[in-house]
């Protein structure tokens, strides 16, 4: 499966490359929203895993921006963020995301990918 990560915290991010990595995910992670959004534009991943509060872009915002390209709106989302679930859903998000709050634990990471990762493989 084809992941893309955004997320502005070096040690998180190469955590998750890395273990994802390990899965035989192929992944691309990026320091902020705008270089991930450039990204999915040229090469559609099958994921998106990305925090929330980030510079330049907020990741609420960057999914907003994935959701007005109709190649990007139906990829799935995992946010992975210091926010609680109930302050994600303040944030006026419109689609269905998958929220695992900081700190995580890995298996729970593997679980979400590979449940998120059949919906793609069966068009649930």
């Amino acid at each position: 499966m084809r992941i893309l990560i955004a997320e502005d915290d070096d040690v998180l991010r190469c955590l998750l490359d890395d273990f994802l990595s390990g899965l035989s995910h192929e992944v691309e992670s990026f320091s902020n929203g705008v270089q991930l959004i450039s990204s999915a534009l040229q090469k559609k991943p099958d994921l998106i895993i990305t925090d929330l509060h980030m510079p330049e872009i907020p990741g609420d915002s960057m999914i907003a921006m994935l959701d007005m390209h109709p190649d990007l709106s139906g990829i799935p989302v995992l946010v992975v963020s210091g926010a609680a679930k109930a302050g994600v859903a303040d944030m006026g998000i419109s689609r269905d995301i998958t929220v695992i709050s900081k700190p995580f634990d890995l298996a729970r990471i593997k679980g979400e990918t590979d449940r998120l990762g059949k919906r793609i493989t069966f068009g649930i």
